[in-house]
């Protein structure tokens, strides 16, 4: 039971990000196929979209997903007691520190290169 909320929950924050990452791209290339359209061709409802999507912030998401203790069990979606909210605060602290220590994850991505996501239990070389 316990395998099975970590997999649903940080699947569901994959997902997530997943999908924002798709649908920045798909914005992306609809901004590029306007871009092949010559502007008088374009309603004024295309031009406003085409004037939109140029404006595609570039994005970084650092994903700091909770990763169970040996001995939490499958209440731990449930359980909020006073010892097991400081650890799992103290566990978020520890992500945030190790993410900040990777300069890199936390400047904004190159233009062009749209939604980069870094994950510090995935990615962690330090």
């Amino acid at each position: 039971m316990a395998r099975h909320k970590d997999i649903m929950y940080s699947s569901r924050t994959r997902y997530n990000t997943d999908l924002y990452r798709r649908i920045h791209s798909w914005k992306t290339r609809l901004e590029q196929a306007l871009a092949k359209v010559p502007r008088e061709l374009l309603s004024e409802d295309e031009k406003r979209l085409q004037e939109e999507l140029s404006e595609l912030p570039e994005v970084a998401i650092l994903q700091l997903i909770y990763q169970q203790k040996s001995y939490e069990g499958h209440a731990k979606d449930y359980e909020f007691s006073g010892t097991s909210m400081r650890e799992h605060w103290q566990s978020g602290y520890e992500d945030t520190t190790r993410t900040l220590k990777h300069k890199v994850w936390i400047a904004m991505p190159p233009p062009g290169q749209g939604v980069v996501v870094h994950d510090v239990h995935r990615e962690d070389g330090l």
